[in-house]
């Protein structure tokens, strides 16, 4: 809750001058953190399990989740300088690769925990 908080303010310092309400941005990430928690907790036991059919369920779940923050930037701001803009794009590639690799550790963790 404390990131979603940084990034709030983040949001209002960055991005209110061009139409995004910090605190509409504010309620989209209160309320779909537990629901975001819960599909990306499902996702890692699925992946653990190697059971496609959950994997399929709530690897798009979690990813909906995780970029519908970001959606409403993109749909609420207008006329954001280009250098913001690709600042903003970067920044969501990067922090989606870190959290795909954050999958990828504790699953690699948990294999190794269950098989010494």
């Amino acid at each position: 809750m404390t990131w979603g908080l940084i990034r709030t303010v983040v949001v209002d310092k960055t991005f209110a001058k061009y139409g995004v309400n910090p605190y509409v941005y504010l309620a989209i990430v209160v309320s779909i953190s537990v629901p975001y928690a819960i599909s990306t907790a499902k996702l890692f036991f699925a992946i653990i399990e190697r059971h496609l059919r959950k994997i399929a369920i709530f690897a798009p779940i979690a990813l909906i989740l995780h970029f519908a923050p970001d959606a409403y930037i993109l749909s609420a701001a207008k006329s954001v300088p280009r250098t913001i803009f690709d600042g903003f794009i970067l920044l969501i590639a990067i922090f989606t690769i870190l959290g795909i690799r954050e999958i990828v550790v504790k699953v690699r963790e948990h294999k190794r925990s269950n098989t010494l």
